[in-house]
């Protein structure tokens, strides 16, 4: 195998654990699941016992504490397969842990951060609204203290895993400001259980329907004020940091997702014949795997030179955001010509590259869209 700049000895020896445990415990139980609209906890479980889930969680609150290049590694190499566990770890390794490891106190990372990687627990994320997805600073939720407590109220969508979830982290106001200085980021553990906590509904969309993404009111949920995460008000700051993360993993999803369509395309066509001969032999398809090669390994250099450039320390906002939207739009146009390859078989559910192609697709909003992304490289460029 040729090793990829920036990568070390170690960590393609990890890609290649990674593949077996994909090939081992994955890829037999996608097509079930997919089938059956079934979120698989159980490869959750198998993640965690596998040491593949809280990749960059230091060791002592039960992570494995590797560099975010292994970072990169495992969420590619299980996007290569199936997006859905791939998600579970970026979310819980981004936007959870990191916003926990970084700015929570300490009892928060005892109570909170330890479990989720000790116990393979599954996070979700509630930040979006009806009116505040891409503009976070209008977010409407609130949490008003009351004595020791604070009292949430809110409508959030697009809440990741959310019902299926045994931690939940959101945003709401918790002053009166109306800026990003009011937003606070608020822990709640076993949101199930939660009275005033409802799970309205599992919202329908393209990935399928084993993905879980909900919706969910907050009424009169009632929190000790304790559980805000780090400092009150600073929530907003604490996710724009975490983002960081969580764009390079949405990025090294989107190289996995199209290098699984490019591998799918690469075998059919050497064994799809027209008029004789392999397909691969035209070149109307032998450019388009051509191109497809170039695309990923682009895609993948540059989502390597953010997760190098953040182990060595460097805040990689810019970075971050160029990785994420290159390589996801470089996952749609690789899934959408993979399809094509395939032909009226690419449009059937009996091959995976429509899966890929509407996996891809979610790639490229959530972590931020990649319009807001092309908002924040051209910002830095005049920073």
């Amino acid at each position: 195998m040729i090793s990829n700049p920036g990568l070390e000895e170690r960590h393609e020896d990890l890609r290649e654990e990674v593949q077996a445990f994909c090939d081992e415990t994955i890829r037999p139980v996608v097509e079930e699941h997919e089938r059956e609209g079934r979120f698989p906890l159980e490869v959750v479980d198998k993640l965690g016992d596998a040491g593949l889930y809280g990749i960059t969680i230091p060791e002592e609150y039960g992570g494995e504490g590797m560099d975010y290049r292994s970072f990169e590694v495992v969420v590619e190499e299980l996007s290569r397969v199936w997006k859905i566990p791939a998600g579970v770890v970026s979310l819980s390794c981004s936007l959870v842990g990191t916003a926990l490891a970084e700015f929570g106190t300490d009892w928060q990372r005892e109570e909170w951060l330890t479990p989720i990687f000790t116990e393979n627990q599954v996070t979700a994320v509630s930040l979006t609204e009806p009116q505040a997805g891409s503009d976070a600073g209008s977010i409407e939720s609130t949490a008003v203290r009351d004595g020791d407590d604070l009292v949430i109220n809110g409508h959030k969508v697009w809440t990741s895993h959310g019902e299926v979830s045994d931690f939940l982290i959101m945003t709401a106001r918790t002053g009166g400001e109306g800026t990003h200085d009011d937003v606070s980021l608020i822990g709640i553990p076993d949101p199930q259980n939660v009275d005033g906590l409802e799970f309205v509904r599992d919202i329908p969309c393209m990935e399928g329907d084993a993905v879980v993404e909900n919706e969910v009111e907050y009424n009169d949920v009632r929190v000790p004020a304790e559980y805000i995460i780090g400092e009150e008000g600073r929530g907003f700051r604490y996710i724009m940091q975490s983002l960081d993360v969580g764009r390079i993993g949405a990025a090294a999803q989107g190289v996995g997702i199209a290098q699984g369509a490019m591998d799918a395309s690469v075998e059919f066509a050497d064994e799809r014949e027209q008029f004789g001969k392999p397909i691969r032999y035209n070149q109307g398809v032998s450019f388009k795997l051509a191109d497809m090669a170039m695309n990923v390994q682009a895609a993948r250099l540059m989502t390597l030179w953010a997760a190098q450039n953040l182990d060595a320390g460097e805040r990689v906002s810019q970075q971050a955001a160029m990785a994420k939207t290159f390589a996801t739009d470089v996952a749609m146009d690789v899934t959408t010509e993979a399809v094509q390859v395939h032909g009226s078989r690419g449009y059937s559910k009996d091959y995976p590259v429509e899966r890929f192609m509407r996996e891809a697709k979610g790639t490229q909003i959530y972590e931020g869209t990649n319009e807001i992304n092309r908002e924040v490289i051209s910002r830095n460029l005049y920073d």
